[in-house]
Formats: C-alpha cells, structure tokens, sequence
C-alpha cells in the first residue's frame, strides 16, 4: 500500500432539526491511498455524500462537524480558516457532484467556468493562457475545444460529466472525491465514462473517493471498499476480497440484492426492514433489527470496527 494521502479519524456531523439531532456520520474513520480508487456504497441517505462534503468542509448549514480530524497531505483541515480552506479547495482536494446541469451555471458558456475556476488560484495566468487549458483538458476528456463557447444546456448529460471532471483536474489536483458520478448517465455513456475515470487516474495519478450504491460500478473501478450503514463504516476491504466473500451481514444482504444474470435463482434476495432513523437510532449494533444472524449482544453493545483478517476490517461481533 503507499502512502496515506488523507486519514479521516473519529469523524462526526450533526444536523439540529425539528425532532432532534441527526448524526450523519457518526464516529467514521477511513485512510485514502495514494493513487487508489476507495469505493463507498451503501443505501441511500446512510451518510455517503454528507462524508464527502465533510471532507472538503463543503457542509451547508445547519449541518457541522461535531468531532474527529480530517488530515490531508499530514495538514489538519478542520484547523484551516475559511480562505486557507478555499486554497487548497479546488488546487489539492476537488469534488465531482452527481447532477452536473445543477452545478452548472446555466447563463455561463462553459468556457466562463473553466476560465473562472483556473483563475481563481492561479490570478497571474492570463485569460487566455487559461483558455488554452481548459481547450486541451477538454479535447483530452473528448470534447472538441470549440464546445468551450456553448452553454450547459447545449452539451448531453454525458459531456456535462465530463465539463465536471474537466473542473476538477483543471488544477492537478491530488484527490477527486466523485459523488454519484453516473447517476445521470445512460448505460453506454457510463461505461465511456467509466473507462475514462480509469485512464484518468492512471494518467494523472489521482486519488478517487468514489461514492455510490451502485455496486457494479464499485467492482469495475474500486481497488478497496468501505461500506457504509446507518452513519457508520461496517467493512472495509479489498474489492475482490469483499465481492469474494464479505463478512458483515449487512455487506452479504447488499450484494445479494444485486440482480446477476450468470445465476439460475429466478428470485431476487432482498433485506427486510429499513434503515434506522438516524435521530432516534438503535441501541447496540444499527443493523441488528434487520441482521439474519442477531445475537444477544448486538441489541446491546456495540461492536467496535476492528481488523479481523490481515487488511480486512469490520464492525461485527461474529468476528470477535
């Protein structure tokens, strides 16, 4: 493994609302490597996107971190003041959102955001120094240059993704944390993109947290996944390790569900229940109302995320 690029600790966000506190992510602790694609599935509203957003300090209010460090590079963010934050926003640490025609500003031709965002850490470079980079990043990620004139509304969801992707390695950045990434995209132009994620990464060396609930997506590109669940981390591991043989109930149940056309089973597994709230969650382990193997214990206590196998961790007590 080489070196940790970021090393997220004990990493907690609380958002007050009417009924009470909700925590987010509760306790998270996560190390991205230096050059690998971390996947980070789970259901949806389990806490993923609000992870991410924690870790550029990109959190809109009420929402805040309450606890933990995230440190980048060996530099405490959470310690930065809000300017220092934008610096390294955007040159270091970037973010891809899942809805690109919402990100982008829909009166600015898209030449307008690359230069923008270009220039606002690099002031010295001239307007058009800047256009002519932003030209060859695009022409690299396949978008003719002379698209750089049109507006967002005149590209397809799939070339939006790509403007997006653009606006992140506009400034070789190191880490590129990708929220739902496909979720607008067409089966053919996902597997485009997919495949130009990969080249990217090789070309660029980039570090990718990529954020989804869809697991095929994860198998194809991850080299290790976390799996999240109610606010919590519950396995982490190798993706041919996880996908060979998980070992938190919660990670059998989730790859279960995935429809598989190589299998004779004409039924689709599924999980019962649903997942906690967040404001009022279980005592014990969160996903024991739910868990096929429950155990007295995991009504009560929790189960600390532990190393159970070399490079393999979970939060179960099967594994004590």
């Amino acid at each position: 493994m080489s070196e940790p690029l970021l090393q997220i600790r004990d990493l907690s966000v609380e958002y007050p609302t009417r009924g009470g506190l909700l925590r987010a992510v509760d306790g998270v602790s996560l190390t991205a490597f230096k050059g690998e694609v971390l996947g980070l599935v789970g259901e949806s509203a389990c806490g993923k996107s609000t992870l991410g957003m924690a870790v550029l300090r990109l959190l809109r209010p009420p929402g805040k971190i309450v606890s933990g460090e995230i440190e980048f590079r060996g530099q405490q963010l959470l310690e930065l003041k809000a300017e220092a934050m934008r610096l390294v926003r955007g040159a270091h640490l970037s973010m891809v959102f899942q809805d690109p025609m919402t990100c982008l500003n829909p009166l600015q031709r898209i030449s307008d955001h690359m230069v923008e965002t270009i220039r606002t850490h690099r002031p010295s470079m001239k307007v058009k120094a800047a256009r002519q980079h932003a030209g060859a990043l695009l022409d690299r990620l396949g978008i003719a240059t002379e698209r750089l004139n049109d507006y967002p509304h005149q590209l397809s969801g799939g070339m939006r993704q790509r403007v997006m992707i653009g606006l992140a390695l506009a400034l070789d950045v190191d880490l590129i944390v990708a929220d739902e990434p496909t979720t607008s995209l067409d089966v053919i132009v996902e597997a485009q993109f997919l495949d130009q994620l990969r080249e990217l990464k090789d070309q660029f060396g980039l570090t990718i947290i990529l954020i989804t609930h869809n697991i095929g997506i994860v198998a194809e590109l991850a080299d290790r996944v976390a799996v999240m669940y109610a606010a919590k981390i519950v396995e982490l591991a190798d993706v041919s390790a996880l996908f060979g043989k998980p070992l938190h109930p919660y990670s059998q149940g989730l790859l279960k569900s995935v429809p598989n056309i190589r299998l004779s089973d004409d039924c689709l597994e599924i999980m019962s229940g649903a997942p906690p709230d967040l404001i009022n969650p279980p005592q014990g382990c969160r996903f024991h109302p739910r868990c096929p193997r429950v155990m007295d214990r995991c009504r009560s206590e929790v189960p600390p995320f532990d190393e159970v196998q070399p490079g393999r961790w979970t939060a179960c007590w099967l594994y004590e």
